[in-house]
This record gives structure tokens, sequence and C-alpha cells, in this order.
């Protein structure tokens, strides 16, 4: 087994295997490199020296790039200087870090290590236009070599790139380009599951709910709560006399990046924004469940099997394996909170209502995301337009 703080496992032949994180390189992989031990001390000392050797190298790399800026008419520390692209999202994380939740740092952070530094870290800052800017974002979404990106992600890498821009602007008076990437591509369109597909898998969840994840599951499918709130939800967080749920935590595992590469954790935080704390109305149905199944305030209400609690991806990998119990075809949690959304709207629920229930601070992102018709409903629809033969 590992050891703990350096990447150290012993291997099927005895020996030991310490390994170095080294580098992103531009198809967004994390490189390592190796090093041998018949003892773990002995791998230890070979993985200190292979990461002290890699500092050398990279201060040998920092200096010779302060040479050439200085050659260039730069300045490194940027005062009155033009600027590359990676000076300016390094600075933008640097002076920002401490405004945002870790988790959110850890998400830019990995941003700009996997696919901005590598990638175009070097270009000129006040070259770097919104035409430079969809060019980059397009070839990452349409690579075929195993490292393609989401449109989603590839949003998400510009809408980094258009902060870090704006914050050197407006906070140092930097005159850069001001980015409107548009959309790299489109992404896929989401299939919801049918009414039969839920039916059949809130019927099973019903049946066993004295299965702390089946009714978390029901739950979720009737409040259209993320993992992450439903992993972070404690019984003290349920109303059972009023029948209201309290989303006011959040459960993530998030990314830590050092020397030794990358490590997680499990973080148990605010929720996703602040209209994500939210109180929601429980079913009937659902509620009388979980009076019968009621547990102690403070304990989870999907709980672990060596933890109190159970994290996101755990609850991911039961959730697989009830729609195989079920004989349902594979789909992701998430999309329990779409089908909640589309059924809501397809039922005539009031939109503003459904957008704080889910937790949206306006009901464009309710509409535009997470709300989707059917062919049944829009074969309906189109019928009661068009009924021929009828007066």
């Amino acid at each position: 087994m590992a050891k703990k703080g350096l990447n150290i496992y012993r291997r099927k032949d005895g020996r030991w295997e310490g390994r170095v994180r080294i580098r992103v390189s531009s198809d967004g992989k994390t490189r390592y490199r190796s090093v041998y031990g018949r003892s773990y001390k002995e791998a230890r000392e070979k993985v200190l020296e292979l990461i002290k050797e890699l500092d050398q190298e990279q201060e040998e790399k920092d200096r010779e790039k302060q040479k050439k800026q200085e050659e260039a008419g730069r300045r490194p520390d940027g005062n009155g200087c033009a600027l590359t692209v990676g000076e300016i999202v390094d600075q933008w994380l640097e002076e920002k870090k401490g405004t945002w939740k870790e988790s959110t740092y850890a998400c830019y952070f990995q941003i700009v290590e996997r696919h901005i530094r590598g990638n175009i870290g070097d270009r000129d800052g006040e070259t770097f236009d919104s035409a430079s800017c969809s060019t980059f974002l397009e070839g990452l979404h349409r690579k075929r070599d195993g490292g393609k990106i989401s449109s989603s992600y590839a949003c998400s890498i510009g809408m980094v790139l258009r902060q870090a821009f704006r914050h050197m602007s407006l906070e140092h008076g930097r005159v850069l380009p001001v980015l409107r990437a548009g959309k790299a591509g489109r992404g896929k369109p989401v299939e919801v599951p049918s009414d039969q597909t839920m039916e059949k898998l809130m019927e099973y969840l019903s049946e066993h709910a004295g299965d702390s994840t089946c009714l978390g599951v029901l739950l979720a499918c009737c409040t259209g709560i993320r993992i992450g709130e439903l992993c972070a939800l404690k019984w003290g967080d349920i109303d059972l006399e009023t029948g209201v749920l309290r989303v006011r935590r959040n459960m993530q595992r998030i990314k830590k990046w050092g020397k030794e590469g990358c490590s997680t954790l499990v973080q148990v935080q605010t929720p996703k924004t602040l209209s994500s704390v939210r109180n929601i109305p429980i079913p009937a149905g659902v509620l009388g469940l979980l009076k019968k199944h009621q547990g102690g305030e403070e304990a989870y209400l999907v709980a672990g099997k060596r933890k109190a609690w159970a994290e996101a991806r755990t609850v991911q990998y039961r959730f697989g394996a009830l729609l195989k119990a079920c004989g349902i075809g594979r789909f992701r949690f998430h999309m329990l909170r779409h089908y909640f959304a589309s059924r809501c709207v397809r039922k005539g629920f009031d939109v503003k209502s459904l957008s704080e229930i889910l937790g949206h601070a306006n009901v464009k992102v309710t509409l535009g995301l997470y709300v989707h018709s059917t062919m049944e409903q829009k074969r309906e629809q189109i019928n009661g337009v068009f009924a021929m033969g009828q007066t």
C-alpha cells in the first residue's frame, strides 16, 4: 500500500515504485517519472532526489525565461511591461485566491495547468484577441486523440481566460483585448429518462426505502437536489413536521496540486451559489417514508460503510447498481435533476417556483438547461393545433 505524503507503492514483484509528477503536457495528460527500490526507504530516497533535480531544472528554466523577458524589454513583475497569457492567468489566480471557495480555486487552477499553460501560456497577452481565443477553444473541442473535451468545458476554459484578462484590465489598468469567445461547438443533446423508466425506478426505490441510498435517491428524484447536496444532507436538515427540506451544505471531492502531483480530498462546504441555499417542500409520499426510517439529527441521510457519510462517486456507483437491479440502462445521476425539472413544467409547475426549488439565480437557467420536452409532448401539442376534420 502507499505511504502517506509521497506517491510510493509496493509492486507485485516485491519492488517499491515511486512516482513523481513532472508536468502536464499539451494534450492535457499528467506525466510522471518513476523510480524503483528494493525497499520503501530506498525508493523514498530516490523520489526525494528526483524532486530536487526537477526543482533545479525548473529554477534553470525560470532563469532562462527571465533572461529572455529582459532581452525582450519585459520585466517578470509585470509592472508596466508586456505580459504573456500564462502570466496573466497566474496573477489572476494569485490575487483572487482568497475570495473563492477552495473548490473553485482548485477547478480554475486545474484548467490553467491542464489546458492553458502548456498550450498558449507563452502567447503575448496583448495580441491574444477574441479570434485567437475562439480558435484555441475550437481546437481543444475537436481533438480526436483521446484529449477531446466537451463543449461546456471548452466554454469554462474560455470563461477563465475572459475573467483573467478582465481582472488585469480593471484592477491593473492593462490594455488587453476584451475576449468574447463564443461557444466551441455544440454538445450532445441531453437524453432525459422516460416516464416509464422513472416510474420503474421510483417503485423499486420505494420498496427498498429501508436502504439509505434508495431513500436518498428517491428524495433526489422528487426534489431535484444535486448529488453533492444529497451527500451532505443530514437528518437534522429535514423537518418532518412541516415537510420541508433545508439545503445548506454541499459535499465535493476537490483536487489539490503540489510538487508530488495531484491529490484529492472530500470537503463539506456551502452550496454552489447563494441561490442554492433554499427550502424545498417534500412530496407527501416521500415524507411518509422519511418518517418511517427517520435517523438521528446528526446522522447523514445516505450512510457510508466505513464513514458516516458517502461521497458523490460512491453514490454514483451505488446508483449504477440500482439501475442494474431494476433492469434499466445506465444514465448519470444528474439526469434525475433534468427529469424533475422537465416533469414539473409538463405538469404546469410555476417556472419561478421551480427555479427557486432547483437553486437557480433566474428562470433563464432553468428553462435553458433543465427543461426538455419529449416527442410525445410535442406530438400531443401539434395534434392539438392541427386537429384535422374537427371544428
